[in-house]
């Protein structure tokens, strides 16, 4: 928890807090909205890094908060709080709980296991956003065919639409899992492919003694199954996505006619 006392508020629609390790390297990002009235506000760290983007089927929001990511190791930390023009500065110690006996070894070693999921999460993360932007494109082409006066001579071309869009679900069903619509408490039969992923994160971070076998087994398979899904989603960029791209590049789909001179 930061402290901080408004005096006079300045025309600013956001603050932020800046928070640096003992390298002083930036490891978070915190905004807030700017408070509406003078007084004393708090803002809040839960002493988590950065993080990185995960799997999804929606492309993130434009002005989203940063993910959070791995805690924090016991430590100094440098927190930088910036509202309009006044910036304040404080150190503080982050400790493990007193309560509980637990060497820096164990979570170091925590940490960086964590640390490696997080990156094969984050490229997860880029496959799918990469096949949505891909799916957007081609939706984009779809509507502009429809849209055409004589689309009858875009029939093949359109099939390959839904073909190509079939294979992008497909590869996101492959990742993510099918989607489910249905409403309420509902589980599914399978687990998804990212989700060995979550369960090996979940257990690391349970932990109170250095990772095991258990913990080498959960990565090991997490890393099988999203490696097979991401060898399949390079390969529909070298063979399927080209092939598609050269169909669609010299389509003259402008909106515009020619407009015969009025005669009156």
């Amino acid at each position: 928890m930061f402290k901080f006392e408004t005096k006079a508020l300045f025309k600013t629609k956001c603050h932020y807090s800046e928070v640096f390790n003992d390298k002083n390297e930036l490891i978070r990002t915190i905004k807030q909205k700017a408070p509406k009235e003078n007084g004393v506000h708090r803002m809040y760290w839960s002493m988590n890094e950065k993080g990185k983007q995960r799997p999804s089927r929606r492309k993130p929001r434009k002005n989203t908060s940063e993910p959070r990511g791995v805690k924090v190791l016991p430590g100094t930390y440098k927190i930088k709080l910036h509202f309009g023009n006044e910036t304040a500065t404080e150190k503080i110690t982050i400790a493990y709980d007193p309560r509980v006996e637990m060497p820096f070894e164990v979570l170091k070693n925590k940490y960086d296991l964590l640390k490696q999921l997080e990156n094969k999460m984050d490229v997860a993360g880029k496959a799918t956003q990469q096949l949505l932007e891909s799916k957007e494109i081609v939706e984009d082409y779809q509507k502009r065919l429809k849209a055409q006066k004589k689309k009858e001579k875009y029939e093949d071309l359109l099939k390959s639409h839904k073909e190509i869009l079939k294979s992008i679900d497909g590869l996101l069903d492959d990742m993510l899992g099918k989607e489910d619509k249905r409403q309420g408490i509902t589980d599914t039969e399978y687990p998804s492919t990212v989700s060995y992923l979550y369960t090996a994160s979940r257990y690391i971070n349970s932990l109170l003694q250095n990772p095991g076998k258990t913990e080498t087994t959960l990565v090991k398979n997490a890393d099988e199954k999203v490696s097979a899904v991401i060898a399949k989603i390079n390969e529909f960029y070298k063979q399927d996505w080209p092939a598609y791209k050269a169909s669609v590049e010299n389509l003259n789909l402008s909106p515009f006619e020619e407009v015969e001179e009025l005669k009156y």
